[in-house]
């Protein structure tokens, strides 16, 4: 008959404890007295308990706070972009002289700016002229170019 080493340690059953809301929680509670005694006992004890709705965590302040700051900085142009935005798009007088009347009929421009518009674009090389002095034409990938590609919206 061979005899069991009693100063063996025995194989251990990971107890299941669940909580009110569902969550497993498993320990060896001979290790846990022995590295943290204190903790086990203030544990077991349970005489001042608390309970913890939520965590907040700094990393997620932060990122909301970056997105703030990003809602702040983004250019006018990108948000509420101007009668001059939509023009310096056109290649022909046609086509600045259509915008004109569509934010004239928006009431984003006053109809005192879209006569000046229109009379400006109406003289001789008037279009590429209001285009040059407003910065250039503006081609396609433009604000791709201008903002995301120098990583101005999207910064770590």
């Amino acid at each position: 008959m061979e005899k069991k080493n009693t100063d063996e340690k025995k194989d251990f059953e990971t107890p299941k404890i669940e909580d009110k809301d569902g969550l497993n929680i498993a320990y060896d509670p001979e290790e846990l007295k022995k590295f943290y005694p204190h903790l086990i006992y203030e544990i077991s004890d349970k005489k001042q308990s608390v309970n913890i709705e939520s965590v907040e965590m700094k990393v997620e302040k932060v990122e909301e706070a970056k997105q703030e700051i990003q809602k702040n900085s983004i250019p006018n142009e990108l948000v509420n972009p101007g009668a001059i935005d939509f023009i310096r798009r056109c290649k022909k007088k046609e086509e600045a002289i259509e915008i004109i009347d569509y934010l004239l009929k928006r009431k984003e421009i006053t109809p005192e700016e879209g006569e000046m518009f229109k009379k400006q674009i109406s003289e001789e090389g008037g279009l590429k002229k209001l285009i040059d002095e407003s910065g250039g034409l503006k081609k396609p990938g433009y604000y791709l170019d201008k903002y995301y590609k120098k990583n101005y919206l999207y910064k770590d």
